[in-house]
């Protein structure tokens, strides 16, 4: 494993080895799973679904410095081996206000109600924007930033989904206006980030959708990926982050073993390798990521980093035991979505059905 254990620096930040723990809802109580990652010899942890607008759902948010002595805890934990912590940052992809008035009326509206306003709202929420709303969508990431970097993250994480997600994609941004040109919204977010925080690590999380099959909704369409990378390096990101584009159902973002097209290890690699075709920056990439053996191989085609998740649900030691030699503990996950997905769904404490073994 000369690869997989082989430091990595990035503007000034050294990660330890190339084990990331890519974004995955982990639930309410996070930091015991959180010192189990530590533990396993990840080298960098990609806190998810970081809200820059308050969450209606109660969940960690950096709109202000509520939730800073959760985030300080995290850090703690992972410092203390020498691990990083990135935060994605993320604005829904619908009318915050609205959205939230109607689930604060949840005993009154039915679940499938709210859900079907929020798709609706979705559908046509970037075309009813205005230039002063957009405006302040674009300050509130800079707040949350700012809240970031005096918290004391490694580095961040900017969730080319959800909003930005709808701001890439045709099917959701049909603008006239400067914001219809599917890079500007990103690029210009990126560049001033660059401008206001010239030493903060940016990482992108460059999302992909695909017509044939059709899988995903927001982000980049995959032949639209070289110029969009291009503008996104010359607007200032440090690395590159690469899935398939959400919006879209659940089963293909976090595909089972079963799924139609989706199969076997390694199933986001053809996203990844459009992105790596045209950029030196240092890119990540993810998608059912597990045997050591192969994982090497991936970084010996060029890749920097290696994103892991429920690999590291069903194994948060995983990392440690193939820094030992023990590739043959390791408990694989057969991406059977029984249990993982249910707690990211509920918002319970993510876990899996291997351990109830």
């Amino acid at each position: 494993m000369q690869k997989l254990f082989k430091t990595l620096t990035i503007k000034g930040k050294t990660l330890k080895n190339r084990i990331v723990f890519a974004p995955t809802t982990m639930g309410s109580e996070s930091l015991e799973f959180i010192e189990k990652l530590v533990d396993g010899n990840v080298g960098l942890i990609i806190l998810p679904d970081v809200s820059v607008v308050a969450s209606m759902l109660g969940m960690p948010s950096l709109d202000t410095l509520k939730w800073s002595s959760y985030f300080e805890q995290v850090l703690r934990l992972a410092h203390a081996k020498n691990c990083m912590v990135s935060v994605q940052l993320f604005h829904p992809e619908y009318d915050v206000e609205y959205i939230t008035a109607l689930y604060n009326r949840r005993h009154e509206i039915s679940r499938e109600e709210i859900h079907r306003q929020i798709a609706e709202s979705t559908n046509t929420y970037i075309d009813l924007l205005t230039v002063e709303k957009i405006k302040e969508l674009e300050e509130k990431y800079m707040v949350a930033i700012r809240n970031a970097k005096q918290i004391g993250f490694d580095m961040i994480q900017i969730h080319g989904d959800r909003l930005i997600g709808s701001f890439t994609s045709s099917i959701f941004n049909h603008r006239k206006d400067a914001y219809g040109d599917l890079s500007f919204f990103p690029c210009q977010l990126v560049q001033r980030i660059r401008e206001e925080f010239p030493e903060i690590v940016i990482d992108y999380k460059a999302v992909i959708r695909t017509e044939h099959p059709n899988l995903g909704k927001g982000g980049t369409l995959l032949e639209d990926v070289p110029e969009f990378i291009l503008k996104l390096e010359r607007s200032g990101v440090d690395m590159l982050h690469v899935a398939l584009a959400n919006h879209t159902t659940i089963r293909d973002t976090i595909p089972a073993a079963n799924h139609a097209y989706l199969k076997g290890e390694g199933c986001f690699l053809n996203l990844a390798r459009s992105v790596k075709a045209v950029t030196k920056l240092p890119v990540c990439t993810v998608g059912k990521l597990q045997h050591p053996d192969f994982i090497e191989n991936v970084l010996n085609e060029g890749f920097e980093l290696v994103g892991l998740s429920r690999q590291l649900v069903a194994d948060p030691y995983w990392g440690k035991k193939v820094m030992e030699n023990r590739s043959d503990d390791i408990v694989y996950c057969t991406y059977c979505n029984a249990k993982c997905v249910t707690s990211i769904m509920t918002g319970k404490t993510v876990s899996c059905i291997l351990h109830d073994r």
